[in-house]
């Protein structure tokens, strides 16, 4: 069983279980406690971790704001999520703006949410829907293929991993949890 598999056996696990996972709160670039996990109800959220100085990241920015584009009007809420600890609110805000994501930033510095569902580089995203059993990850992992490994890419995408799950849940098709492989810019562990 792979580390993302188990991120979400975990959370079926404790939705079985009827536990609701502990709510998890990140801090906006005002320092402000945000609710991230959807309950029952409430629209699904797509978490799109980032770096600022993750060149692979960066190349995404255009298609992670198209995604949100097409997907917030839709229901969709999207947060950009950095976690290292090194990066100032200054500096993520610039970097946001810098590259046009049209996503509102936060920071996980205490990797809470990287933890909670297993994530492990930049790029990567994970989708989460929420239920009455509590919020369920139906995807953790990469944007698209176009990262075939570190340093090697391919021209164009062969799949579109983090679209076409979106685009089922938006046209409300049952979607089974899955993880894929991200290849990005290692999320640095805390001290």
């Amino acid at each position: 069983m792979t580390f993302g598999s188990l991120g979400l056996s975990l959370i079926g696990y404790l939705a079985a279980a009827g536990v609701a996972p502990p709510e998890l709160r990140l801090r906006d670039l005002d320092g402000r406690a945000v609710s991230v996990l959807p309950a029952a109800g409430e629209p699904t959220t797509v978490f799109l971790f980032a770096r600022t100085d993750c060149p692979i990241t960066n190349r995404y920015a255009p298609e992670l704001r198209r995604l949100n584009d097409r997907f917030a009007p839709k229901g969709m809420r999207f947060w950009l999520v950095y976690p290292d600890p090194g990066e100032t609110p200054a500096a993520v805000r610039r970097h946001a703006q810098a590259f046009g994501y049209g996503i509102t930033p936060l920071q996980d510095t205490a990797h809470d949410l990287v933890r909670f569902v297993g994530a492990r580089v930049t790029p990567e995203a994970a989708v989460f829907v929420g239920q009455a059993g509590g919020p369920r990850l139906v995807y953790r992992g990469r944007i698209d293929d176009r990262n075939v490994d570190f340093g090697k890419t391919r021209t164009a995408p062969t799949s579109r991993d983090l679209e076409n799950v979106l685009a089922a849940l938006a046209d409300k098709r049952a979607v089974s949890p899955r993880t894929t492989v991200a290849v990005g810019c290692a999320i640095p562990p805390l001290e």
